[in-house]
Order: structure tokens, then sequence, then C-alpha cells
């Protein structure tokens, strides 16, 4: 970890496994969306990419389907 990390939020950490774990705990979806666009670390990416799929998802977002 380098020293400047400490300024930093965990989401923009150079630690990767330290991004993982703060994208898998994010709530806020446009900044998902950047991650997936931006981050350099491909399982970050994907991390990222299944989170905001989860929070999307009807009963993430407290909607139901009725058939």
């Amino acid at each position: 970890m380098k020293l400047s990390d400490f300024f930093l939020p965990k989401i923009a950490r150079s630690d990767p496994k330290v991004r993982e774990q703060a994208v898998m705990e994010c709530k806020d979806r446009e900044l998902l969306k950047r991650v997936i666009q931006h981050d350099k670390d491909e399982h970050v990416r994907q991390v990222a990419k299944q989170r905001l799929k989860e929070l999307m998802s009807p009963e993430s977002t407290g909607q139901r389907e009725y058939a």
C-alpha cells in the first residue's frame, strides 16, 4: 500500500483487493459504472459488473415482478 492511499477512498486505492471489497459494499450505481469503464484490474471490473446487476435487480430495488 502506498502512503498516498491513506488519503483516498477505498474504491480508488492502489490495491485491487481493497478496491474489490469497496465495490462489493458500494451502492452507488454511477460510481460502479465508472469502475467498470476505468478500473485497470479486470477482476475488479467484473466484480463491479456483478454488483451493478445485483443493485439493478427487482429484489434490491424493492420492486416485485408479478406474473
